[in-house]
C-alpha cells in the first residue's frame, strides 16, 4: 500500500521529488516496454515488446555499451581530473557548478530538502547527446569527502561520448 503524498512529503520529501521528475520523463518519453522494446518507422504504434531473439541481440549491445562507457569513464577521470576535483569542491562550498571539459559542459546543483536529505543533479551537454541524472546523496555531502562528488561529475561527463 502506497503511502498518501502528503504524508511521504513529510517523511521523505527527496523521494518525492525524484517520484515528480520520473514521472515527468514517463509522460513526455515513447511509451515503457519492460525488458526491451523495438521502435521505428512500420511499428505500429511507434513501438512494440522485443521477440526473443531481440532480446538477445540487445543484451549483447548493452554488454559491449558497458565497456565502451567504463573506457569512456576511464578517459575522463584520466583527462580531467583536477577540473572534476575543482568542480566537486565548489558543489560542496556552493552547491552548484559548471565545468566545461573540452567539447562538453556539465552543470551540477545539489537540492537541499527541509529534513536535510541531499540530490544532486547533473545536466551533461555534448556535441553527440549527453544527458540528466538525478542522484541521492548523504545527508552530509562533506562526510563522504569530494570522492562521491567526484564519482558522479565524472560519470555525468561520460555522458554523450563517442562510440569506439
Amino acid at each position: 500500500m502506497a503511502l498518501p503524498r502528503a504524508l511521504l512529503l513529510l517523511i521523505d520529501p527527496a523521494q518525492v521529488y525524484v517520484d515528480r521528475h520520473a514521472a515527468d520523463r514517463r509522460q513526455h518519453g515513447p511509451p515503457l516496454h519492460p525488458g526491451a522494446a523495438v521502435s521505428g518507422p512500420g511499428v505500429p504504434g511507434g513501438s512494440r515488446a522485443a521477440t526473443d531473439d531481440e532480446r538477445v541481440a540487445l543484451a549483447e549491445e548493452a554488454a559491449r555499451y558497458r565497456g565502451d562507457h567504463e573506457a569512456a569513464l576511464t578517459d575522463v577521470r584520466r583527462r580531467w581530473a583536477p577540473q572534476l576535483e575543482r568542480a566537486a569542491e565548489e558543489l560542496l562550498d556552493t552547491g552548484t557548478t559548471h565545468v566545461r571539459l573540452a567539447d562538453r559542459t556539465v552543470d551540477a546543483r545539489m537540492i537541499t530538502f527541509w529534513r536535510g536529505d541531499h540530490l544532486l543533479q547533473t545536466v551533461t551537454q555534448a556535441p553527440r547527446g549527453g544527458g540528466r541524472s538525478l542522484t541521492r546523496i548523504s545527508r552530509d555531502p562533506r562526510r563522504g569527502g569530494p570522492d562521491v562528488l567526484l564519482d558522479l561529475l565524472a560519470r555525468a561527463a561520460a555522458k554523450g561520448r563517442p562510440v569506439r
